[in-house]
């Protein structure tokens, strides 16, 4: 069997095996480009004020947030963001189920958040994040899920996984199939002009799959990487260290030590990165863990959470371990590029308008590659009733 048809039948039987799933993938992902911004639009009684004023401490913010949920853990508290953002603080609670060795996995926590006025602290309204439905409250989270792990749990996390891997073989194979025999580029990149729909729909395949390869590969392989990190950094490791086991830092407890306010570990972070943005809270969840103090340097890829972090004792408010991205290895840079190339966010706007149009490009790839795949079928089984 020569190259060329061997790659064909690779290329044709995977894309149909996994047809409905890059399709799902794509266009949710395309959606969750702009998750904050659409969930803001949608909900802006729980996640948009107009007050002006000085801002209630966290401390503050934290104790009403329990008023809500005075049975839940409080877990995180995100600052407002922008002129009209609010107090977001998040409860984790684990599942009956939990099963530590899958704790990453999205199905092994349930989430709540409580949503606050900065400056008055009214409690503007609350949501389970782990429900989904198609309601403005948990669309976004929906979206999120589907695109994850097929609202599959962990079953549907591998599946996502494995489905990545293909999807970079297909893009290779693709890559090689639209490579042009006589070199005639020119025809292999533009849509034929008064092409008939079957021509039309070949040429569409053919050259959205052209544009958008670089741009599916990398969104790709950042997402495999996100699935299974666990057997992509032991090969990073053999170029390049990488700091792990960050989980494993603790506060050490004296006596009847109490824990320090919110304020002082605050403080102690901003002593470390004093001009960088607060970006995230992480309160202790037990007796042992720490506070960890997200920021975000001017410059950093992760633009939405930030990776400058501070571990705070809380008991004595003692810096236990920083984490400054300027200061990583090159293995660590690496693994910190993963998220930011998956979103886009690491090159602004254009960078999430790149991702968000690979989205809609692998949907599209998808329902043009199926009309091309039943039309040939179709036109051998009339070939065979004659």
């Amino acid at each position: 069997m020569k190259i060329r048809n061997l790659f064909v039948k690779i290329h044709l039987y995977l894309s149909l095996f996994l047809g409905i799933i890059l399709g799902v993938v794509g266009l949710t992902g395309s959606i969750i480009v702009f998750d904050e911004a659409l969930d803001k639009m949608l909900n802006p009684d729980l996640l948009s004020v107009a007050s002006k004023g000085e801002y209630r401490s966290a401390s503050e913010i934290l104790e009403i947030a329990k008023d809500v949920y005075p049975d839940k853990t409080p877990a995180i508290i995100h600052p407002p963001k922008g002129d009209d953002g609010v107090f977001v603080v998040w409860f984790k609670v684990a599942k009956d189920n939990l099963v530590k060795d899958k704790a990453k996995c999205c199905s092994a926590f349930d989430w709540y958040q409580v949503m606050i006025n900065p400056v008055s602290g009214e409690v503007l309204g609350w949501r389970n994040q782990s429900e989904y439905g198609f309601d403005r409250k948990h669309i976004i989270k929906t979206m999120h899920g589907l695109h994850s792990y097929l609202l599959m749990g962990s079953t549907g996390r591998n599946i996502i996984g494995i489905a990545g891997i293909l999807w970079l073989i297909i893009t290779i194979t693709g890559i090689y199939l639209w490579w042009p025999k006589n070199r005639k580029f020119k025809s292999a990149l533009t849509l034929k002009k008064d092409a008939n729909p079957i021509r039309f729909n070949f040429d569409l395949h053919r050259v959205s799959g052209f544009y958008s390869a670089v741009i599916v590969f990398v969104v790709t392989f950042t997402g495999v990487y996100i699935v299974y990190p666990q057997y992509i950094k032991p090969a990073i490791k053999i170029f390049s260290p990488i700091e792990e086991n960050l989980k494993n830092i603790t506060s050490q407890r004296e006596s009847e030590s109490s824990t320090i306010p919110i304020e002082t570990a605050l403080s102690m972070a901003n002593k470390v990165f004093p001009n960088a943005e607060l970006m995230a809270i992480g309160l202790p969840l037990d007796k042992k863990d720490t506070y960890r103090i997200y920021k975000r340097q001017k410059g950093e890829v992760r633009k939405s959470k930030g990776k400058s972090v501070v571990w705070i004792d809380q008991y004595s408010a003692n810096i236990i371990k920083i984490k400054d991205p300027n200061n990583m290895s090159a293995g660590e840079t690496f693994v910190n590029w993963q998220f930011p190339l998956h979103t886009g966010e690491a090159f602004g706007m254009f960078g999430r308008l790149l991702v968000f149009f690979s989205g809609i490009a692998t949907t599209v790839l998808v329902i043009t590659g199926t009309i091309i795949w039943y039309r040939k079928k179709r036109m051998k089984y009339l070939k065979l009733l004659k």
